[in-house]
């Protein structure tokens, strides 16, 4: 017996079926369906109504280094609360959005200083100058480059924007998709069908934060899950879709339901594709499904309270990695140019001179972290070689 496409209900031959990720592929999703949607429709909700999901969700995916079976999350710029304009990476990382080029005239012609974002940037604006000055060697310029790091003056805010009709089909299909994976003929799902088929159908979805529906939650994990249930007390059949442990939503895929009680669940870390092990409880009647439909089951503090919990430890973890990588890189450099020679104790003399050299490499990450000014930002710079150097000087050689 042929499956029937979820979104246009014509029947699937065998050469016009197609992989459909029950969740996105472009936010982590891994596990996939078949006979579930006709290739051409399949491509056209992807870039349609996933596209729009993932345009939403995508300052989560960079914060959070979602990792993709293929691809990578792409970029996205971003305006801070001082109107600095970066590109935001995978990680968090803030990239210049565009390069810097200063000419300065010389007797002899002019000189031409470039300040890009990245060497892959940098390369690009050598690769157009050698175009004009064709004697411009891009290689040993950027051999001879400088890297440096700065931070941004202002605030990055992130936007928790998120639903309307085009990226909530997708949520609905992902619910769909996730009860056509466990046997459930899909034409049982007649509120799901009538959403992703009408373009005037009502929603069939709702944000639910009253309470938390998720057993065995991880914590501090950015959650993807997919849950449904199909009950035959409420005669209910009901989905669950939860993005980055923040966005969560209870969906009504149809009603009328009389046969066996059905439950299906993938939840996963989309950090690093591992499922998860948790339980999901939809024990709604009709009542409240209208509810929350109704936005009655909502809450804005309950919201913040979700987004704290995850994104917290996020912002944590990347200051303490940028922590280590300044520590480090600074201490490499002082000892590079303080004279200092392997296997030989310093001299005073080079000592004081790996101090401030380190000073100077670490004191914008202080300042940066702390709001202080340059003085007070070179005091806790100081204060950490000296516990450095310390330690060392304590430790038998």
């Amino acid at each position: 017996m042929q499956s029937i496409c979820a979104i246009c209900g014509q029947r699937i031959a065998p050469a016009d079926d197609s992989e459909e990720h029950i969740l996105p592929g472009a936010i982590g999703g891994r596990r996939i369906v078949r006979g579930f949607l006709h290739h051409g429709c399949n491509h056209h909700s992807g870039h349609t109504w996933d596209a729009a999901l993932e345009k939403q969700l995508r300052p989560l995916a960079l914060h959070f280094g979602v990792k993709r079976q293929s691809g990578r999350t792409l970029r996205m710029a971003i305006t801070t609360t001082a109107g600095e304009n970066f590109l935001l990476n995978a990680g968090g990382q803030l990239e210049m959005s565009r390069p810097e080029i200063k000419r300065t005239p010389i007797p002899s012609g002019e000189t031409i200083q470039v300040k890009a974002g990245s060497i892959a940037m940098a390369r690009d604006v050598l690769e157009g100058l050698k175009r004009k000055y064709p004697k411009v060697d891009v290689e040993s310029v950027l051999a001879g480059a400088q890297a440096q790091r700065t931070y941004a003056q202002g605030v990055v805010r992130i936007d928790l924007e998120f639903g309307g009709p085009v990226s909530g089909r997708s949520l609905v299909k992902s619910a769909l998709a996730l009860a056509h994976d466990a046997g459930l003929p899909i034409e049982r799902c007649g509120d799901a069908l009538a959403y992703l088929r009408e373009a005037d159908a009502e929603p069939c979805f709702g944000y639910h934060y009253v309470d938390d529906l998720v057993d065995g939650r991880p914590s501090t994990t950015p959650l993807h899950c997919v849950a449904i249930d199909a009950n035959p007390r409420t005669s209910l059949i009901l989905g669950y879709v939860e993005y980055f442990g923040i966005h969560r939503a209870v969906v009504c895929l149809g009603r009328g339901y009389a046969g066996e009680r059905l439950k299906a669940i993938y939840a996963l870390d989309p950090r690093t594709g591992e499922s998860l092990d948790v339980a999901v409880h939809l024990d709604f009647d009709a009542a409240d499904v209208r509810a929350i439909y109704d936005y009655e089951r909502d809450d804005a503090e309950k919201r913040q309270e979700a987004f704290g919990a995850v994104f917290g430890p996020v912002l944590t973890d990347h200051r303490a990695a940028e922590r280590d990588r300044v520590v480090r890189d600074s201490l490499n450099f002082a000892w590079a140019n303080c004279g200092g020679v392997p296997d030989q104790s310093l001299s005073a003399e080079q000592l004081a001179r790996l101090k401030e050299l380190f000073v100077d490499q670490a004191t914008p990450w202080w300042k940066h972290v702390t709001g202080l000014d340059e003085p007070a930002a070179r005091q806790l710079a100081l204060a950490y070689i000296n516990q450095v150097v310390a330690a060392a000087q304590s430790t038998p050689a």
